[in-house]
């Protein structure tokens, strides 16, 4: 098995790529070079249209109230649809307007993740020019494998009680992973109950559902959101807050063990 692998930079964070494949596939530098071009063009066009951060992006201008309807892109009006309908889904948890204005940096790159992964290598794995690949992106993670692989990708998962070892390693093949906690960006999550988690991940097949979740699960709380999980059959992980903290496992029927 050959491993290519190439880390981008978009949205301020790195984009690790991993493409697997074997010497009878034919995988050369210039076709790996293209998808990494493919992939960075288009992680830096959805950057510019979502980002909290620039001026001109669409979703400052639309916060500013300076778009018509028709000014508004369709993946716009996609990311929109995930926005509100996870604000319904989990009462409020979920809030792309938790900044007094629309902001859906809550699941932007968990979205453009896996865009970019069913554009560019969902196809390749689905012709045979690939064995599996995967999409990083600051530990949320799209996998995929070609149909009938016996492949596995395994993933672990950080420790916030101990980032020199992980907590617990998943074992996917087209599923993603995604984590939201405290450790590495601050408390920047607005919680409606009393701190109880600082740590959660979710797994799903797909990433923004995943990323959403996650989210929620912190602002929720242990509580809320294991009753939540149990609704909506989630698997992940649980991360307790407090001197006696706690790794708690939630599986929601389907088993992703390494």
């Amino acid at each position: 098995m050959i491993t290519h692998t190439f880390t981008l930079e978009a949205m301020a964070m790195p984009f690790t790529v991993k493409l697997k494949a074997t010497p009878e596939m034919g995988l050369s530098a210039q076709r790996v070079t293209t998808y990494r071009q493919l992939i960075q063009q288009e992680l830096d066009r959805l950057n510019h249209e979502f980002s909290p951060f620039r001026p001109d992006s669409l979703v400052r201008r639309f916060a500013r109230q300076e778009l018509t309807a028709a000014q508004l892109t369709r993946d716009f009006q996609t990311v929109y649809g995930w926005a509100v309908r996870a604000q319904d889904q989990t009462a409020g948890a979920f809030n792309p307007f938790f900044a007094g204005h629309y902001d859906p940096t809550g699941l932007v790159k968990g979205w453009a993740i896996q865009r970019v992964f069913e554009q560019y290598l969902r196809p390749a794995l689905t012709r045979g020019d690939l064995v599996a690949a995967a999409i990083n992106g600051a530990g949320d993670v799209q996998t995929g494998v070609a149909p009938g692989s016996d492949f596995y990708w395994r993933v672990g998962i950080e420790n916030p009680l101990d980032p020199t070892r992980p907590t617990y390693a998943y074992r996917l093949q087209n599923a993603a992973v995604a984590t939201s906690g405290t450790r590495q960006h601050g408390d920047h999550i607005v919680r409606q109950v009393p701190a109880s988690l600082q740590q959660a991940t979710v797994v799903c097949p797909t990433l923004t559902p995943a990323d959403i979740y996650a989210t929620a699960a912190v602002a929720m709380g242990r509580s809320r959101f294991l009753t939540f999980s149990r609704q909506h059959q989630l698997s992940g992980l649980l991360v307790t807050t407090g001197p006696h903290a706690q790794v708690v496992r939630i599986e929601g029927g389907v088993s992703h063990d390494a």
